[in-house]
């Protein structure tokens, strides 16, 4: 695997042909809904409530798109609002109690989401990929990713994701380490290493999501795909399978790995640590590329797996990779799913969705609706893309099957693992608590 000192690119050119173009602009004329939903054809506002914030390259990118969209559509405008991952769901959920919903959200299907099409939250948009000319735009993976039991899309794909670790190579070096650790011994011997140079080994954003993410990739590392999934679905965390997890934890962490005050970090906490030298180890996803690109391009970065132990069932260390942003259609957007659809479409025309690839994140669209100049984009996005697949075991988060009231229980539950002195009762506790809670 090669490594990468992340550095400026020129702006992202898309080769767009014009038929392309042409048949992904959304005629008003003649256009009705699959969905047999109301229309409002006079409404001029539409409104969307993203999980990114606004200064990030995703919320600039839309701000942008909404401009774009009413040069080109006037007497239409489009009002952005920005909320926290983790309020989003909630956020969204009084709205449409109270009827005042966003008419189109941008979030993850993970937790309450996962339940809002059953629950009338949000519409099925599998009727619209022909209308609005967008059948060709996604990959089958990508639309089989947002399809639900039932066959109804959920949410048009927005964002793909890979989510490896990140390693210092400098910060290795230093510590008489050429290459990332392939085996946890010697990951505890770099992190020995690391720590008689003054740095902290493994950031762990402990106090937020990534907690719930290291721990399923421990666990995927001691145990068979199938062995973590049932133990997901058990939540049997007392059992034989569900302890070793724990105390492959427990190995790593008293062996100082993970950063002294991985427990009370947050995810920005994490990224800082690592951008700032003071960590040589990261578990971060290919929506942080394009940050890492503009805030600390002199870090050599290499990408890779988390390391295993002796007996693993896989023989490569272990990343992840799958869809995560999505565009939802709320029942106030049916309402006035001419804009809406128009407003959507524009996104994904080659070029604008080519502007949100330039700024480091992967793409949902099948292979050839893209024409991208590779020498352009994050050195990170490329890389990962090109050499995960290969030096590496690649999984979905396996809690992406809990329930939402489960999901959230085991992300305050996982900080417990990185508490200095907690035991493996005190872990299997509140791991076992949290499953309850469905």
């Amino acid at each position: 695997m090669t490594h990468h000192t992340l550095g400026h690119g020129r702006r992202l050119r898309a080769v767009v042909g014009l038929a392309t173009a042409a048949a992904l602009a959304f005629s008003m004329a003649g256009c009705s809904t699959a969905q047999n939903s109301d229309t409002d054809g006079g409404s001029d506002e539409i409104t969307t409530l993203s999980l990114y914030s606004a200064d990030s390259p995703a919320g600039k990118w839309l701000n942008t798109m909404a401009d774009e969209f009413e040069k080109a559509n006037p007497g239409v405008t489009v009002t952005n609002q920005f909320v926290v991952q983790t309020d989003l769901p909630t956020t969204y959920g009084k709205s449409v109690v109270s009827g005042t919903e966003q008419d189109i959200v941008m979030t993850n299907l993970v937790g309450d989401p996962t339940t809002w099409l059953k629950n009338g939250a949000t519409v099925d948009v599998s009727g619209y990929l022909d209308q609005w000319g967008l059948k060709d735009v996604f990959s089958d993976s990508a639309l089989k990713a947002w399809t639900n039991a039932d066959g109804q899309l959920q949410a048009f794909p927005l964002e793909g994701y890979n989510w490896p670790m990140w390693y210092n190579m400098d910060l290795l070096k230093q510590a008489g380490f050429t290459a990332p650790p392939k085996t946890w011994g010697d990951l505890i011997s770099l992190s020995t290493a690391l720590r008689a140079n003054g740095v902290q080994p493994f950031a762990v954003g402990g106090a937020d999501y990534p907690a719930p993410g290291v721990l399923t990739l421990v666990a995927l590392t001691l145990l068979t795909e199938d062995e973590v999934t049932a133990l997901f679905q058990s939540g049997d965390w007392a059992g034989a399978d569900g302890q070793k997890v724990i105390d492959g934890m427990l190995q790593l962490r008293d062996a100082g790995v993970f950063s002294d005050d991985s427990a009370g970090m947050k995810y920005p906490d994490q990224v800082a640590a690592f951008g700032a030298g003071k960590a040589a180890m990261l578990f971060d996803g290919s929506w942080g590329y394009g940050n890492a690109q503009a805030t600390f391009p002199q870090i050599d970065v290499q990408l890779g797996g988390f390391p295993l132990p002796q007996g693993s069932p896989v023989s490569k260390p272990v990343s992840f990779a799958g869809q995560s942003t999505g565009i939802w259609v709320s029942p106030n957007g049916q309402k006035k799913i001419d804009e809406v659809g128009k407003f959507i479409s524009f996104l994904y025309q080659p070029e604008n969705l080519a502007q949100f690839v330039d700024i480091g994140y992967i793409s949902p669209a099948r292979d050839g609706y893209l024409t991208l100049d590779e020498s352009v984009l994050p050195p990170l996005n490329v890389a990962s893309q090109k050499e995960l697949p290969s030096e590496t075991t690649v999984y979905q988060p396996t809690y992406n099957i809990l329930s939402p009231t489960v999901t959230s229980a085991f992300f305050r539950a996982s900080t417990q693992a990185f508490v200095a002195g907690s035991t493996a009762e005190q872990i299997t506790t509140s791991l076992e608590q949290a499953w309850q809670a469905q």
